[in-house]
C-alpha cells in the first residue's frame, strides 16, 4: 500500500510528536514542517493527502491557509488544530472546506476519526462531528423517543436529534469515534475495513415519525420548501416509505438490511423534498448502498442500487459535459442544470464524473465507461488534484485490461 504523506506544522515539540507518532501508526508519512512555506513546496515534492496546521503562533488565518491550501496543494485535506474554540472559528472552518478542527488537549479518538477519513474521497466523506460543539444541557424533561440504552456498548452510542421536517424528537445510535478502522479504499471509494465491519451501517439517521432520512451530521441541518415539506408529509406518502423500509425500526442496533433500507429512504427524501444537491446526494445515497450490499455478498442488489447511482449522478455531471474538448462556460453551465440543481466544485465534477465512469464499468458497459474516463481526463483542472489524477489513470488501466480481455494461450512449439 502506498504511503501517503501528511505535512505537520506545529510549534509544540509534544503535540508534534504525538502527532508524528498517531499518523505514520495509521499508515502515512508524516513530515514535520518548520514554517508554512515548507508546507507548500513539500506539497509539491510527493503525494500530499493532508495539512495539520496548529494555529497557536501562527499568524496566518483559516482563510488565509486555505488560500495557500488551494493554490500549492487543491487535493489536501485542512485539519486545524487550536487551544481556543469558538463559533467564528468552527465558522471559518466549515466554510473553507476543513475536515476537522482539533481543539487542545486533543481528543485521541477524534484524531483518530479524523484519520480514518483520509484514504476516503472528500466528496463522499459524511462530514459529521470532526468539527466540535459544545455539549448542550439537556431539558429537564425530555420527551424525545428514546433509543435502547446503549452506555456501556463498546462501539454504539446514542446521539438526540430532531426531525427538521416533521419536528419529532427522538434518539439514534451511532458508532463511536474510533471503533470503524479503514485500511484502504476501492475503486469506487468504497471503504476497506477488517473483519465485517461496515461503516455506513449507521451514518443515516431515520425519523421514527415521518421517515425522513439523512447524515447523522446533516440532519438537524436540513431544510425544504413547504410544499414538497406537506407532500412529503402526506399519510399516504409516509405509508409508501414504511412498506420500502419493511416497517423496519432504525433506533436499535441495524443489520446490513437496516443500512440498505435507511440509504434508500434517504435517496428518496433527497429527492421529494428537492434538498439542496439533491441530484449528487442521492447518486452518493445509492452509491454507498451498494456498497453494503457488495460487503454482504448480494450481488443482485449490489447492481440494482449502482443503476440507480449511476441514473442520478449522470443527471448531476450533464451541466458539465464538454464540446468539443471545450469545458463549458458558465453561462452554459448553468443553463443546461435542471430546476434547483445546485452547482459542483472542481473536485465535486471529477468525482461525479469519474463515478459515472466507474459504474459503467462496474456494470459491464466498458465502452461509455471509456468515454467517461477520456471525459473526465481531459477536465481542465483536473492537474491540480494529484491524487484523484492518479486514482483515475490506475482505475482507466485496470479497465483497459479488461477490454483486452484475456490473453491468447502460446501457440504449440515449433
Amino acid at each position: 500500500m502506498r504511503r501517503l504523506q501528511v505535512i505537520i506544522l506545529c510549534r509544540d515539540p509534544i503535540y508534534s510528536v504525538l502527532l508524528e507518532l498517531t499518523i505514520r501508526e495509521h499508515g502515512f508519512s508524516p513530515r514535520l514542517a518548520a514554517t508554512m512555506d515548507l508546507v507548500e513546496k513539500w506539497s509539491t515534492t510527493a503525494l500530499t493527502v493532508a495539512w495539520f496546521i496548529d494555529l497557536d503562533q501562527q499568524q496566518l488565518t483559516v482563510e488565509e491557509v486555505s488560500a495557500r491550501a488551494r493554490a500549492n496543494a487543491p487535493d489536501a485535506k485542512l485539519v486545524f488544530l487550536s487551544s481556543r474554540f469558538d463559533g467564528s472559528l468552527a465558522q471559518s472552518c466549515i466554510r473553507q472546506g476543513a475536515l476537522g478542527l482539533l481543539v487542545k488537549p486533543l481528543v485521541i479518538p477524534r484524531l483518530i476519526q479524523i484519520l480514518n477519513c483520509l484514504r476516503q474521497e472528500l466528496e463522499l466523506v459524511e462530514h459529521d462531528e470532526v468539527l466540535p460543539s459544545p455539549e448542550a444541557a439537556a431539558p429537564e424533561t425530555d420527551t424525545r423517543e428514546a433509543a435502547p440504552r446503549f452506555d456501556e456498548h463498546p462501539y454504539l452510542r446514542v446521539v438526540p436529534l430532531t426531525c427538521p421536517v416533521c419536528g419529532k424528537a427522538f434518539e439514534g445510535l451511532r458508532f463511536k469515534l474510533w471503533t470503524v478502522p479503514i485500511s484502504d479504499t476501492d475503486t469506487d471509494f468504497c471503504p476497506i475495513c477488517p473483519g465485517s465491519v461496515h461503516p455506513e451501517l449507521y451514518t443515516v439517521m431515520v425519523c421514527p415519525g415521518c421517515l425522513f432520512a439523512h447524515y447523522v451530521g446533516m440532519f438537524d441541518k436540513a431544510s425544504c420548501q413547504d410544499g414538497p415539506r406537506h407532500q412529503f408529509l402526506a399519510p399516504p406518502a409516509i405509508e409508501d416509505r414504511r412498506k420500502l423500509a419493511f416497517n423496519l425500526s432504525f433506533q436499535g442496533e441495524r443489520t446490513i438490511l437496516h443500512g440498505v433500507k435507511s440509504f434508500e429512504l434517504a435517496a428518496v427524501a433527497a429527492e421529494a423534498l428537492r434538498l439542496r444537491g439533491s441530484l449528487k446526494l442521492a447518486g452518493e445515497f445509492f452509491l454507498k448502498c451498494s456498497w453494503l450490499c457488495r460487503r454482504a455478498g448480494h450481488p443482485v442488489q449490489e447492481r440494482l442500487a449502482q443503476e440507480r447511482a449511476l441514473a442520478c449522478l449522470q443527471r448531476a455531471y450533464n451541466p458539465y459535459f464538454m464540446t468539443d474538448g471545450r469545458y463549458p462556460s458558465a453561462t452554459i453551465r448553468t443553463s443546461r442544470m435542471e430546476t434547483n440543481q445546485e452547482p459542483l466544485s472542481e473536485r465535486g465534477v471529477i468525482v461525479t464524473g469519474f463515478l459515472v465512469g466507474e459504474l459503467h464499468r462496474r456494470l459491464g458497459q466498458p465502452a461509455q465507461a471509456r468515454k467517461m474516463f477520456d471525459e473526465v481526463l481531459s477536465l481542465p483542472f483536473l492537474n491540480r488534484y494529484t491524487s484523484l489524477l492518479s486514482h483515475i489513470h490506475s482505475v482507466a488501466r485496470i479497465l483497459a485490461k479488461e477490454m483486452e480481455g484475456p490473453a491468447a494461450p502460446p501457440g504449440p512449439p515449433r
